[in-house]
């Protein structure tokens, strides 16, 4: 049990923090969810730290959730700067962050701190222990299959063009997990579109997590409106059935019906993060059907601050989360931190909790890209090896320049007015990162003064090339 020892003087000895910056329609659950904790309820308290929320989330609080500690701050200082008003404060041995679209389950809270009492003992020092996040609803998993089509100019596996998805007759498109069979978005509104490839398969999330059962509950209409270059059949597979349409030229409507019983799967969010060569942050595990393939506890490169137990005595000596990050890469840039100082991260398969995915923000919007793009360079100027650190940002330089001399290009040839959002976005990416280098180079230094383990080691040891991130 927790080290009483360690306790504050009310004998809490964990602090749980939730941010919020409006989000009324996500706290109920969150909350509501950290309630049924089963661990000793005098061992733990709850703060909600609000990110100056303009709907009604203040007035949910104070009427439904009076055990809860309500921290205000006066401004929305996003995910780092939120969250450090608690990680500053908090006098807990341990403070578990929790975002708010995160609803966990019952023995959570008390997977976490057998774990890192546990692996004191086996493993080290351990500074942080990261959850086992799934995506919160049940997917019906799909294999798609059409010949292959090529578009002159784009050197792809192209498939099919899809314009819809619907369930019942209700549009999802936008809430399918698409990674192993399709592409990214294309336009945006009505025009919006993905191509898929040739084979591949997409999860269809049906219900709302554990609630939603583990087979269908009723006969499913699927329809996909799509396109080809040419009449050719399409087949869609999934446990226990199929199914054959015929694709035209034309936008089309195409329905199968799934029936009740099918077996529906957990889908992985993050079991631990990873950094892949050449220099980006990853999900380990992200979308992959859960099989039992992440159910062993081990050490892991990083953390995910979705859901994840801090030890305070690590926060004081490596520091809290670099407030200039806002959100995103702010938890590789700590988790990079923790390892430089000697400090173990460990992934606990038990500890579930289950994520509305980009509840809070669009993934791909100008905002998202804008953030992860810069804070992705700051944490690589700030823990990678100088040689990787000069390479990628050189490299996003010279991307930028490429990606205008196309576009202006293109424009002259096609007589038409450049595509500029893409660019400017670029270039404000690079302001706002040059605007900080020089701060990232003095916090540079004084991770240098103080790691026990070189940086060259550290990505030698933790960086992988595994596009997977198993």
């Amino acid at each position: 049990m927790i080290d009483e020892q360690s306790s504050t003087a009310d004998g809490r000895q964990v602090t749980v923090v939730v941010l919020n910056w409006n989000g009324r329609r996500l706290l109920p659950d969150c909350l509501d969810a950290v309630a049924k904790q089963d661990l000793d309820r005098g061992l733990w308290e709850t703060w909600v730290v609000d990110n100056a929320s303009e709907d009604d989330s203040l007035e949910l609080l104070t009427r439904d959730y009076p055990w809860v500690r309500v921290v205000r701050n006066d401004a929305n200082l996003g995910y780092a700067g939120g969250n450090n008003t608690a990680l500053r404060t908090a006098t807990t041995p341990y403070i578990v962050l929790l975002n708010n679209d995160a609803y966990p389950e019952p023995d959570w809270l008390r997977r976490l701190v057998a774990t890192i009492e546990a692996g004191d003992d086996d493993v080290g020092r351990v500074a942080a222990v990261t959850s086992k996040v799934l995506f919160a609803p049940r997917f019906l998993a799909v294999e798609i299959e059409t010949p292959a089509l090529s578009v002159p100019g784009d050197p792809r596996d192209l498939g099919m063009l899809v314009t819809q998805v619907r369930l019942d007759g209700e549009d999802v498109a936008e809430d399918l997990l698409w990674d192993h069979g399709a592409y990214g978005p294309e336009e945006s509104g009505g025009t919006r579109f993905r191509w898929t490839r040739p084979a591949g398969s997409v999860l269809v999330p049906v219900g709302a997590g554990s609630g939603a059962g583990q087979t269908l509950g009723h006969d499913l209409r699927l329809t996909v409106r799509a396109r080809a270059d040419r009449t050719k059949p399409l087949t869609l597979r999934w446990p226990g059935g199929a199914a054959t349409v015929e694709l035209t030229e034309a936008d089309g409507d195409h329905e199968v019906v799934v029936p009740a019983g099918t077996p529906l799967v957990d889908v992985v969010n993050n079991v631990g993060s990873v950094f892949h060569a050449p220099g980006y942050g990853a999900d380990r595990g992200y979308q992959q059907v859960d099989e039992g393939q992440f159910a062993t506890a081990e050490d892991v490169p990083m953390l995910c601050g979705a859901a994840v137990l801090l030890r305070k005595a690590a926060l004081e000596q490596v520091g809290v989360f670099d407030d200039d990050f806002f959100l995103y890469y702010e938890d590789t840039d700590l988790s990079w931190r923790l390892r430089a100082a000697g400090w173990n991260i460990r992934y606990e398969p038990t500890a579930v909790v289950r994520h509305l995915h980009s509840a809070s923000s669009v993934e791909w919007s100008p905002f998202f890209t804008f953030h992860v793009e810069r804070n992705r360079l700051l944490t690589l100027t700030k823990d990678a090896p100088a040689g990787l650190a000069l390479r990628q940002v050189l490299r996003f330089q010279v991307t930028t320049a490429s990606m205008t001399r196309r576009a202006l290009v293109q424009a002259l040839r096609e007589r038409h007015r450049p595509a500029l959002r893409p660019l400017l976005l670029r270039l404000r990416v690079t302001a706002s990162y040059l605007r900080l280098l020089p701060r990232m180079l003095w916090r540079r230094r004084a991770i240098t003064r103080t790691a026990t383990t070189s940086r060259g080691a550290l990505f030698a040891r933790w960086m992988t090339t595994d596009p997977k991130g198993t």
